[in-house]
């Protein structure tokens, strides 16, 4: 009985930590789509330097989760893992966009890489 209580406690512990990762990472998300936006709006290059850095930053967090902790072994969790890639992939082009004072196509990728968002949110979500 003792064995079983115990390997409740820790299955919902492990649980609890994969909440809060996911929980912290997203804010962490959100913050960085934030200081990107704020970045364009007040033309602070610095800011969406940092902005992308604590998406790249997040993403990397994001990675290490498992997924299927909070969605079913079905196509979401490929789906999902394809978009965090584009993620990846966007913010690098982001990146060079806005060090190479490109900021027209740092706009447009700054538009996909909201909508790799809203697509993961679509999938986990049913949006």
């Amino acid at each position: 009985m003792k064995k079983i209580m115990l390997a409740l406690a820790l299955t919902s512990a492990a649980a609890f930590a994969t909440d809060i990762t996911i929980t912290a990472t997203m804010q962490l998300m959100d913050n960085g789509l934030n200081q990107v936006q704020r970045g364009f709006l007040y033309n602070s290059k610095e800011d969406i330097l940092e902005g992308i850095t604590k998406l790249e930053n997040s993403d990397a967090i994001f990675k290490t989760v498992d997924v299927t902790t909070f969605i079913p072994k079905n196509k979401k969790v490929t789906v999902t893992k394809n978009i965090t890639n584009n993620l990846g992939d966007d913010l690098k082009i982001l990146r060079k966009s806005i060090e190479n004072n490109e900021f027209t196509t740092a706009t447009e990728k700054y538009g996909e890489v909201l909508n790799d968002c809203v697509a993961c949110h679509t999938v986990i979500r049913g949006w």
